[in-house]
């Protein structure tokens, strides 16, 4: 099968990460911005569209819950347990939040309504992000004699879940 997508059905999927990185791989960045800016539909593999996560996701316009989703998803995949505690590395965390505002590049230019939507959205990233940072943090000593701050996964998950 084969699947016909613009970069703006990439980008608006909140998929543009992944994307990058599989489908775009070696491209350079004028390329990408051109891509992005003339806006063609472009023929991509099943394969493709699995691996970036296209087959799972619907287009909508609240990019907070995608990004809620897309945090309680990070947040089953990478979390650990450690003395009964189910735990995050909070580095990884913060990583892959401010990566998810990388999702929307600046050569895009959306509508009115969806340029809104990524404005709150980045409001409610700021927000996130700093309450984690006040969140209370766990130092556990790995095997390789460096020291890892973690936070709880149930935490994190609470901020997400809540209403924003």
């Amino acid at each position: 099968m084969q699947i016909i997508v613009l970069p703006e059905d990439i980008i608006k999927r909140c998929l543009f990460n992944k994307y990058k990185r599989f489908v775009l791989k070696g491209k350079s960045q004028e390329y990408i911005n051109k891509w992005i800016q003339e806006n063609k539909p472009e023929v991509i593999s099943e394969n493709d569209a699995y691996v970036i996560g296209l087959l799972k996701v619907v287009e909508t316009d609240n990019l907070i819950h995608q990004f809620n989703l897309y945090i309680e998803d990070f947040l089953k995949i990478k979390s650990t347990i450690n003395n009964d505690k189910v735990i995050i590395n909070k580095s990884s965390l913060l990583k892959e939040i401010i990566e998810f505002k990388d999702m929307f590049p600046e050569s895009y230019k959306p509508s009115d309504s969806f340029q809104k939507s990524i404005d709150d959205l980045k409001n409610y990233i700021s927000n996130i992000y700093s309450e984690i940072e006040k969140l209370e943090t766990l130092q556990i000593p790995m095997r390789d004699g460096k020291t890892y701050t973690f936070v709880l996964s149930s935490e994190i998950n609470k901020l997400v879940t809540r209403k924003p």
